[in-house]
């Protein structure tokens, strides 16, 4: 059974005739006649009594109206539905970040990409770069951004940017009065991070850039960052953090840049290969060109 059969079937039931049904669907008579006389045969019945001033519908013709009427009804919406999520004016993504990365880019992008398709429902997770990637080849995020450095075969990866890396002092601590940092000027210093499982630079990536040896005393604490700033802020000690992070405001905490070798970690967007979400790739399009966008609206 063609769609095109039932569609014919209604005109002519609303028509009352061939020649009607017809000239509104701008088809030749002898089309018609040969789908309605097809679906008769497909479903071994009359649907039309031939009169010569018209058609009739039998009973079974009236028994099958109403269902072609949903059908049609229930296809036409099925398509508009199918042609918005291609055109992303509809649908879902779920995303998980990198906690560190929360301001900055991806909230520049996020309230862009909201306003650009409003429909569009985003989920969103935050969590370690470990996490996420664990979720993501789990099914359960259909995209992250972290800054994770993988390679699988089975992993689509596209780079956005270096993430500078800043300093989190305590107000009255000496290294405040710099304007910028270099790693040789955190060595020797009481360092406070978060464990790996709740997202913060891993002490091993940390390490060997503040000292040769590659050791530097630290504290470890299972926080988030926020009260991980909070203990910045009462003298615990220093951290470092994305640079997106220097927008927050903690009382006590004051944030300088490292300027230096290795003072960035770069931030990539990975999905699951097959994943073709027309959401997925728009968003992953908008972040990817978003600092460029803004460097040249400063320039």
């Amino acid at each position: 059974m063609e769609l095109r059969q039932l569609r014919y079937f209604v005109a002519v039931a609303d028509s009352g005739s061939i020649s009607a049904a017809a000239r509104q669907l701008g088809v030749s008579q002898p089309t018609i006649s040969e789908r309605i006389r097809a679906l008769e045969d497909r479903l071994n019945t009359n649907l039309f009594e031939r009169h010569a001033t018209g058609m009739q519908m039998t009973y079974a013709g009236h028994q099958l109206l109403g269902t072609a009427r949903r059908i049609i009804s229930d296809l036409e919406k099925a398509s508009s539905f199918a042609e918005r999520i291609a055109r992303v004016e509809m649908g879902s993504l779920s995303i998980g970040f990198y906690t560190s990365l929360v301001c900055g880019p991806i909230r520049e992008v996020l309230r862009a990409f909201h306003v650009e398709a409003p429909e569009v429902t985003l989920e969103l997770h935050e969590g370690s770069p470990t996490d996420l990637l664990a979720k993501l080849r789990a099914r359960e995020l259909e995209l992250i951004l972290t800054v994770l450095e993988v390679e699988n075969s089975d992993l689509e990866v596209q780079a956005l940017w270096d993430e500078g890396l800043i300093a989190a002092l305590p107000t009255h601590h000496p290294l405040a009065n710099n304007q910028s940092l270099s790693w040789a000027d955190l060595r020797d210093q009481p360092i406070v991070i978060r464990t790996w499982a709740s997202g913060s630079m891993p002490y091993g990536m940390l390490a060997p850039r503040i000292a040769p040896n590659g050791y530097i005393p630290t504290r470890e604490h299972f926080v988030s960052r926020e009260s991980l700033l909070a203990l910045v802020g009462i003298g615990a000690g220093i951290t470092v953090l994305g640079a997106s992070a220097a927008e927050l405001s903690i009382p006590g905490v004051v944030f300088r840049p490292i300027v230096d070798e290795n003072a960035t970690v770069p931030v990539c967007a990975i999905w699951l290969v097959g994943n073709e979400n027309p959401a997925r790739g728009r968003f992953v399009s908008m972040v990817r060109d978003w600092r460029p966008q803004r460097d040249a609206n400063a320039s």
